[in-house]
């Protein structure tokens, strides 16, 4: 056994060293030079540390020597990053801070290389100064003096940025992983007949305040996913939600009924949770405004803001979603309005009829008017054409021929569009100087301050609570649906829906 086991032994001075490419070699200098252990690297490349020690020895002509294959035309490819994640989001803020004509240093580029490697996980990571060199000189970038004065023919920072920033980001993201979010001021419960009354004045007090509520837009840029609608009231617990589970909307609240820091990282982790279960990396397009913050926890989710110096032509939701949205909205709250008043009965409208009549008018915005927003936003596909797009509108002449033969006069010469826009100046989001939403030393909100009374709801007065139906009623009410959609040309997605609905509703337990 002991001749056996010899003889599986090389025998001396026939073992080979382990040729090393010289590419291994810039990874195992960036290794070291980063933190890691010099004997797990050694382990990794299956060298002895003294292997190790002399590719350090020579770390000079190794660079000297990878120089000259860097730039030789015959060689295909290098392998030259060892951490790539972390260098490509290093290379992406250093060019945003570019157009944004920050000027970036090399201890300002080492500080923020150690803070992505955290973010990124990567604890045995420390920029050193060998391999900030070799960053740089991959990606060339030369720091010079910045002028003491800018010249006269400076680019336009709108161009810059649309050229630089915002092409990286489309050309790095596909259009279904690219979106814009946008907050936006309504008032739900604004009809035509007191338009006027409205239109020029602050809602920050009395009645007007107590029937806004601020909506969060977003969609994607292929316009095949929306975003579930981020609604923002006045107060968290309305009479018109008692014995409400769930809403068709995420729902919050604070007094000024707008959306703040601590309402929007919520949302987003909620996004960020979702996009994590579907192992997809998106990007996320904002204002820079106090609200919007950088939020470190995210996983799947990337936030681009867009500088403060550019116009807002930059922001997709702006172009036609919200409005498109709210001219949905109004139409279908005319119609309801119209409805009431050929009943001869009392117009009645809660918070809870708004959240209902804002999803159902947000399902019905078309992937078309989605796509046609972004490209006026200038956001250009560089993954081929999205598809043909038409901007679809809600037929205000037969609306206003309707208010008129049912004897509500519109005021003269509005439009629906000019109705549906009138609460588009509204302040939707907390500034920095504001200090309505307020926070205790432990870092959680003073709810004293940031919730509305619930003894009144929105419009003042306490609504009557009517019993809930019972599951008997709800399935009389179903049967009754059916035999209603059974007489009309309905899809088989429609049918699929009724069936899970009753479905849902026999398996309830009676009560």
């Amino acid at each position: 056994m002991a001749e056996a086991a010899v003889g599986t032994l090389p025998l001396p001075g026939t073992r080979k060293k382990k040729s090393l490419s010289i590419e291994e070699k810039i990874d195992i200098i960036n290794a070291v030079e980063s933190g890691k252990k010099k004997a797990e690297i050694a382990a990794k490349y299956g060298i002895k540390k003294n292997s190790l020690s002399s590719i350090m020895k020579n770390k000079d002509k190794v660079l000297e020597a990878f120089e000259s294959l860097r730039f030789d035309p015959k060689r295909k490819r290098l392998r030259t990053a060892f951490y790539t994640d972390l260098e490509e989001a290093l290379m992406r803020w250093y060019r945003i801070a570019q157009c944004l004509n920050v000027p970036v240093n090399g201890p300002m580029l080492r500080l923020k290389a150690n803070d992505f490697a955290q973010k990124l996980g990567h604890s045995d990571f420390k920029c050193s100064n060998g391999w900030l060199d070799r960053f740089k000189s991959r990606y060339g970038l030369v720091f010079r003096s910045q002028p003491v004065e800018p010249t006269a023919s400076s680019v336009d920072a709108t161009t810059v940025w649309s050229q630089n920033v915002l092409a990286y980001y489309l050309t790095d993201y596909h259009p279904k992983d690219i979106f814009n979010v946008k907050e936006t001021g309504l008032l739900y419960r604004m009809l035509p007949t007191n338009t006027f009354a409205f239109k020029g004045e602050a809602c920050s007090i009395g009645k007007q305040s107590k029937e806004r509520i601020t909506l969060v837009v977003g969609a994607n840029m292929d316009g095949s996913e929306k975003l579930p609608l981020l609604v923002i009231g006045k107060n968290k617990n309305p009479h018109c939600f008692n014995n409400v589970k769930s809403l068709p909307v995420h729902y919050e609240a604070n007094r000024m009924a707008w959306l703040t820091l601590d309402i929007f990282e919520l949302w987003m982790q909620k996004l960020d949770e979702k996009f994590q279960a579907q192992k997809r990396r998106v990007v996320v397009f904002l204002d820079s405004l106090p609200a919007h913050a950088e939020i470190k926890i995210l996983k799947s989710t990337q936030l681009v803001f867009f500088p403060s110096s550019l116009s807002s032509k930059f922001v997709a939701m702006k172009q036609g979603v919200i409005k498109n949205l709210k001219v949905k909205y109004r139409f279908c709250l005319v119609k309801k309005f119209l409805e009431t008043v050929e009943s001869s009965k009392d117009f009645t409208f809660s918070l809870l009829d708004a959240v209902d009549m804002l999803h159902l008018c947000w399902r019905t915005v078309t992937p078309e008017t989605i796509v046609k927003s972004y490209e006026k936003a200038g956001f250009k596909s560089q993954h081929g054409e999205i598809g043909k797009t038409n901007m679809e509108t809600e037929n205000d002449l037969d609306l206003v021929t309707h208010a008129l033969a049912a004897g509500v006069e519109f005021p003269e010469g509005l439009s629906l569009e000019e109705y549906a826009s009138l609460d588009e100046d509204l302040v939707a989001c907390q500034s920095a100087s504001d200090g309505e939403v307020t926070r205790t030393k432990e870092g959680k909100t003073n709810e004293i301050d940031y919730y509305a009374s619930d003894e009144e709801d929105e419009d003042g007065s306490p609504e009557t609570e009517l019993p809930l139906p019972s599951k008997k009623e709800a399935v009389t009410a179903l049967e009754t649906l059916k035999k209603f959609l059974r007489s009309q040309e309905i899809s088989g997605t429609l049918h699929d829906s009724l069936a899970d609905l009753e479905n849902f509703i026999q398996c309830l337990p009676f009560k």
